[in-house]
């Protein structure tokens, strides 16, 4: 019980806990440019509380999201501040990971994340999703995480897109309930349609606690592959803005945790509402519990 993987926590709502206020579409893809040494101090605290992988501040560094800010209204311009962006996020990543943790490139729904009906359809994703993933890969990342996934077919759209780019593949679904990813699709279907690519780990994130430990069943009973999660540490549905008003308490969120460790992930972490403390917190319990 003691060989599990522990990820690192929130990135965007850790930002807004030290002050910051993150725009709108961009969110914290803005503190990149902005408030580096910020990102860089997170990721930093996230390795020396023991995470073993941090995830670069990918999330919204994506054409898409900065063609909707006022930053720029000319799509070459958008291109060109996403892809800087990204490749300083990934940058501030391996500089705190100083060669000893693994770093996450994360891929989010080019829409929002939790409305599943935004997503524009198979056939007008598949260039954005390879863009993203070869310039993760360019700017060396050591896995691709599609994360906070809401539907099946934006999920198959951004794994075909990805694949030809060599790295391991980790996909991360959001849900609507212990049975249901938002979209209202069931766990069980969107593994299977998973199983059909090359995807090296399955994970649930930014779901309550609650919900989390319901849906590992249905995760583990239908997924041949290494699996884990990130549960959100707000009390109720997560925050569009990533602005949480009441957490989950750290003994709450330590003894779900402590169950699911029992059931046998590769790898748990935390995600929005999440500190440094808490991942202390899942490092400190990886070395009391029995072998």
């Amino acid at each position: 019980m003691d060989n599990f993987k522990i990820m690192d926590g929130a990135m965007g709502s850790e930002l807004i806990r030290r002050g910051l206020s993150l725009p709108e579409h961009t969110w914290s893809a803005d503190a990149n440019i902005n408030n580096p040494e910020m990102v860089r101090k997170i990721h930093m605290e996230y390795v020396d509380a023991g995470a073993d992988y941090i995830t670069a501040n990918t999330f919204r560094t994506t054409p898409r999201a900065y063609k909707k800010t006022l930053l720029s209204d000319a799509r070459v311009e958008a291109v060109e501040t996403a892809r800087v962006s990204l490749y300083k996020g990934v940058e501030l990543a391996k500089d705190a990971a100083r060669n000893s943790v693994e770093v996450i490139g994360s891929i989010a729904p080019l829409e929002d994340c939790y409305s599943p009906e935004l997503f524009p359809g198979r056939d007008d994703v598949h260039g954005e999703f390879s863009q993203l993933g070869e310039w993760l890969t360019s700017a060396g990342v050591d896995i691709l995480l599609l994360e906070t996934m809401n539907n099946v077919a934006e999920t198959e759209a951004a794994l075909i897109s990805i694949e030809k780019f060599g790295l391991p593949i980790w996909v991360s679904f959001v849900l609507k309930d212990h049975n249901y990813l938002l979209s209202g699709e069931r766990i069980s279907k969107a593994i299977e349609r998973v199983n059909n690519y090359r995807v090296d780990c399955i994970l649930l994130n930014c779901n309550p606690l609650a919900r989390t430990q319901m849906a590992v069943e249905n995760l583990i009973s239908n997924c041949p592959h290494r699996w884990g999660v990130y549960p959100n540490l707000g009390i109720g549905e997560p925050s569009s803005d990533g602005h949480i008003l009441h957490y989950e308490k750290m003994d709450y969120f330590l003894s779900t945790l402590d169950k699911i460790i029992g059931m046998g992930p590769f790898i748990i972490g935390a995600c929005c509402g999440s500190s440094p403390k808490h991942i202390q917190g899942l490092n400190n319990l990886k070395y009391v519990l029995p072998s």
